[in-house]
């Protein structure tokens, strides 16, 4: 190989492996304008059911459904159970965080990203309480 083929191969080459960086830089930026993803659900929980004791102490939760329910110093929340990187169960920290044990990624009580690899928010869904029964959905 001379001197100019050799110059014009790692050209193209230097060429490909920066488009394909490119690719997966951007694949990782946070925040990419993509909508939140995660079940679409309706459903009751009754705090008076043994099933659901955690929930009646502030920083509780029950995982059911695909959704994470947490019950926060003022009211109930809940989220997408996997996370948006790569699918883990994320859980709730007790501190208004909901947090995966994968990648370390950190999400608040609105499902918004706060830190680590996920690229997109976990999804957040509506609580209603009545009495005992909690309804969730969206």
């Amino acid at each position: 190989m001379n001197r100019k083929e050799f110059i014009k191969t790692s050209c193209s080459l230097c060429s490909i492996a920066f488009i394909g960086a490119s690719v997966f830089i951007e694949s990782c930026k946070k925040g990419n304008g993509t909508t939140p993803q995660g079940p679409t659900v309706n459903f009751t929980l009754d705090l008076g059911s043994s099933s659901y004791t955690a929930l009646k102490t502030v920083g509780g939760q029950v995982s059911l459904n695909g959704v994470v329910v947490a019950h926060t110093s003022t009211s109930y929340i809940a989220v997408a159970q996997a996370c948006t990187h790569q699918g883990c169960a994320v859980s709730f920290n007790g501190s208004n965080q909901f947090v995966c044990p994968c990648h370390s990624g950190v999400f608040d009580i609105n499902g918004n990203v706060l830190s680590g690899p996920p690229p997109s928010p976990l999804k957040k869904y509506t609580v209603t309480q009545n009495g005992n029964i909690l309804t969730v959905a969206g």
